[in-house]
């Protein structure tokens, strides 16, 4: 009969395998996930948005909150909150410097019986739109149109100032209208201002004389 081992002296060695198991990062297959940012989580990922910007149902889509309309601004009562993809701009009145005069909210007249308006444009008229950044191009962003065809006369448009980067043109699409057109991708967020200038020729009557449309444009951050 072997010898009986007291219990006291009896090791007993257990060895246990782990396996770790990484976690899968969904954010790194693709860059399609999330149209602006993927969050990874262990065993999940989700998608954000920026500022601005609420989540949509598809869980991967942003869209941009309206400030104005839900009145979440910070505009006073004299400016106007003018929505853009992304935030706001809180616009101020316009202001008609000498020799011109405010006829309405958005346009300025230079009277022709001042002598100071012998070659200044009749009239500026203002009007904002806004872009997302890094729009394709070439792109027709913006119309131009005389109201009235005088017998005789003839119509150039041009941009007068604004385009130091050369990245608009104007294109002439009939007798009476033109047409802007983004020829280089924007990054933003940026703000431009144009002034796009309409000058009428009549040589029947040896007239000539424009009007201007100051076109602000406002780049937002992001391209959605």
């Amino acid at each position: 009969m072997g010898k009986r081992i007291p219990p006291s002296e009896v090791k007993v060695t257990c060895t246990c395998w782990a396996k770790r198991v990484g976690d899968m990062d969904e954010c790194s297959f693709s860059e399609f996930l999330c149209q602006h940012e993927c969050v990874n989580q262990p065993g999940t990922y989700f998608c954000s948005c920026p500022p601005g910007y609420i989540l949509l149902d598809d869980n991967r889509s942003c869209q941009d909150i309206n400030e104005c309309e839900h009145r979440n601004h910070t505009c006073n009562l004299q400016q106007t909150c003018y929505n853009l993809q992304g935030g706001f701009k809180c616009i101020d009145p316009i202001r008609c410097e000498e020799p011109y005069l405010r006829i309405s909210d958005n346009r300025c007249m230079c009277p022709a019986e001042n002598p100071g308006c012998r070659d200044q444009p009749f009239t500026i008229l203002y009007r904002d739109m806004d872009v997302v950044s890094g729009r394709s191009v070439p792109a027709d962003i913006f119309q131009m149109q005389a109201t009235t065809r005088y017998p005789g006369a003839y119509y150039i448009f041009q941009i007068k100032s604004g385009n130091e980067g050369r990245e608009f043109y104007m294109r002439q699409t009939g007798p009476i209208s033109a047409t802007l057109v983004m020829t280089r991708p924007i990054k933003g967020p940026r703000d431009i201002q144009l002034d796009l200038e309409m000058i009428t020729v009549n040589t029947v009557i040896n007239f000539r004389g424009s009007s201007v449309i100051r076109l602000r444009i406002y780049v937002s951050q992001y391209p959605f």
